[in-house]
C-alpha cells in the first residue's frame, strides 16, 4: 500500500536535503508551497487527501453525468406540462401520468445523490484500508451484528421470563437466580465477541497497513514478550509474598527483606527493558515494512551517527558547566571568562539542534525516496523552482507598480485617477497571477502523487496475479 522501494544511496538523500533546505532558505518571508522542502508538503495526512481527493472527483464526475441526465428529462418534462397546460380542453389523464413520472425522476435524482453521498463516504475509508481491508471489516461487522442480535434476542427472552416470575404470587428465587445467572453469561459472551470483534478489525487495519508478513512478526514478538512478563509478574508475587511473611514474623529480618525488594526491583527493570525492547522491535517491522529494509538500515546509520556527535557535544557542555561552577565558587569571579563560557555553551546547543533538525530532514527524505523515488522527488523540486522563478518575476513587476502607485498617490492634486485605476487594476491582476501559480503548482504536486500511487498499485496488483 501506497509504498514503492527503489534503491538510492545515502549520500543521495543527504544531497537532496541540503539542496531542500538551501531551496527553502532562500529570500525571506514565510514559507510557501514552491520554497518548502518537500518533505513538508508530503507526509502520510497530505498523501492521504490527495487519494482522496482525486478519488471522490472521479466518482463525483461519473454520478453527476448521470444527475444531469436526470435532470434534462425532469426540465423536457416541466416543459411538457407546461405545454399540455396551455391547450384546451386539458387532457387531465395524460398530465396526471407526467406528474407521476416527474416524481419518478425526482425520487431516483434524490436516490442518485444519496448513493453519491455514499460512494464518497466509501472512499474516506478504502483510502484508509484498502478495498479488501474496508470488504473485510463490513464482513466482520455484519457477522458480530447477527450474533449480537440473537444473543440479544435470548437476554430479552431471559428477562420476560424473569419479569413473569416476579409477578407470580409465589417467587421462584431459584428459578430467577439461574436465569439471571443465565442472562449474565450471555452478557459476558456478548462482550468477549465485541472484543474479539475489536481485535479482528484492529488486525484487518494494521494488515491493511504493513502487511500480513509484518504483522505476524508483531504478533510473534508480543506473544514472545507476553510469555516472558507472565514468568517475570510470578516470581515478582512470589517475592511479595515472601516479603509479607518475612514481615509478619517477631524477628523481621530486615537485611533478608532488603534484599527481597532489590530482586524485586530487577525483575521490573529486566522487564521495562524487555517491554522498551519489544516497542522497539515493532517500530523497526513497521518502518521495514513500510520503507523497506534498506530504508531502515540508512535511517539506523544516521541515527547511530548523530547519537555519536550528540554524546561528544553533551559532554563538551558539561565540561563547560563545571568550568563555569568551578569560577563561580572562585574568590574572584572572572564574569568574563564565565560570559565567555556560557556563549560557547550556547553554541554548542545551537549546533546540536541544527544537527538534530537535519537528521529529521535527513530521514523524512529517506522515507520520501523509498516511498516514491527520487523521479518524483525530483520531478517536484523542478516545478517548485519554476514556479519560483515566475512568482520572484511576478513579485519584481508587482513592486514596481506599487512604487509607481506610491508616487502618484504623493503627488499635489489633481491626482492622475485614471493612471491610479490602470495600475490598481495591473496589481490585482498580478495578485491574481501569482496565487494562480501556486494553485497550478499545488494541483501539478497533487498529480505526481496521485500518478506514483496509482502505478504503484497498478505494478502491485499485476505482480499478485
Amino acid at each position: 500500500m501506497m509504498k514503492k522501494i527503489v534503491s538510492s544511496l545515502v549520500s543521495a538523500a543527504l544531497a537532496f536535503s541540503i539542496a531542500a533546505t538551501a531551496f527553502a532558505l532562500e529570500g525571506p518571508g514565510p514559507k510557501e508551497i514552491y520554497n518548502k522542502p518537500v518533505s513538508e508538503i508530503i507526509h502520510s495526512k497530505y498523501v492521504e487527501s490527495v487519494v482522496e481527493k482525486k478519488e471522490t472527483e472521479k466518482i463525483k464526475a461519473s454520478y453527476e453525468a448521470d444527475i444531469a441526465e436526470l435532470e434534462e428529462s425532469l426540465k423536457a418534462l416541466h416543459e411538457e406540462i407546461k405545454a399540455l397546460e396551455k391547450v384546451k380542453p386539458v387532457d387531465e389523464e395524460t398530465i396526471s401520468e407526467l406528474r407521476k413520472e416527474d416524481k419518478d425522476l425526482h425520487d431516483a435524482i434524490k436516490a442518485k445523490r444519496d448513493e453519491l453521498h455514499k460512494a464518497i463516504e466509501k472512499v474516506k475509508e478504502v483510502v484508509k484500508y484498502g478495498e479488501k481491508a474496508l470488504a473485510e471489516i463490513e464482513a466482520a461487522k455484519a457477522e458480530f451484528a447477527k450474533e449480537e442480535s440473537t444473543i440479544k434476542e435470548s437476554i430479552e427472552a431471559i428477562k420476560a421470563e424473569i419479569k413473569a416470575l416476579l409477578e407470580a404470587e409465589e417467587v421462584d428465587e431459584e428459578a430467577v437466580a439461574k436465569l439471571r445467572e443465565e442472562e449474565k453469561a450471555l452478557n459476558d459472551e456478548l462482550k468477549a465477541k465485541r472484543d474479539a470483534f475489536n481485535k479482528s478489525v484492529e488486525r484487518i487495519k494494521l494488515v491493511a497497513e504493513f502487511g500480513e508478513e509484518a504483522v505476524a512478526k508483531i504478533e510473534a514478538a508480543k506473544a514472545e514478550f507476553a510469555v516472558e512478563e507472565s514468568k517475570v509478574k510470578e516470581s515478582v508475587e512470589a517475592i511479595k509474598a515472601e516479603i509479607k511473611a518475612l514481615q509478619e514474623t517477631e524477628e523481621v529480618d530486615e537485611e533478608a527483606i532488603a534484599a527481597l525488594r532489590e530482586e524485586e526491583k530487577a525483575l521490573n527493570d529486566g522487564l521495562k527493558a524487555k517491554r522498551d525492547a519489544l516497542n522497539k522491535s515493532i517500530e523497526r517491522i513497521k518502518l521495514v515494512a513500510k520503507y523497506g529494509e534498506e530504508a531502515v538500515a540508512k535511517i539506523e546509520a544516521a541515527q547511530a551517527e548523530f547519537a555519536a556527535e550528540e554524546s561528544k557535544v553533551k559532554e563538551k557542555v558539561e565540561a563547560i558547566k563545571a568550568e563555569i561552577k568551578a569560577l563561580q565558587e572562585a574568590e574572584e569571579v572572572d564574569e568574563e571568562a564565565i560570559a565567555a563560557l556560557r556563549e560557547e555553551e550556547k553554541a554548542l546547543n545551537d549546533g546540536l539542534k541544527a544537527k538534530r533538525d537535519a537528521l529529521k530532514e535527513q530521514i523524512d527524505t529517506i522515507k520520501l525516496i523509498a516511498e516514491f523515488g527520487e523521479d518524483v522527488i525530483a520531478k517536484i523540486e523542478e516545478l517548485q523552482e519554476i514556479t519560483a522563478e515566475k512568482i520572484a518575476e511576478l513579485e519584481e513587476k508587482k513592486e514596481a507598480v506599487k512604487e509607481e502607485l506610491k508616487k502618484l498617490r504623493e503627488e499635489k492634486p489633481p491626482v492622475d485617477k485614471a493612471a491610479i485605476d490602470e495600475l490598481t487594476k495591473e496589481e490585482k491582476s498580478l495578485n491574481d497571477q501569482i496565487k494562480a501559480e501556486k494553485e497550478a503548482l499545488e494541483a501539478a504536486i497533487e498529480d505526481i502523487i496521485y500518478s506514483a500511487i496509482t502505478s504503484e498499485d497498478s505494478s502491485e496488483d499485476s505482480s499478485e496475479e
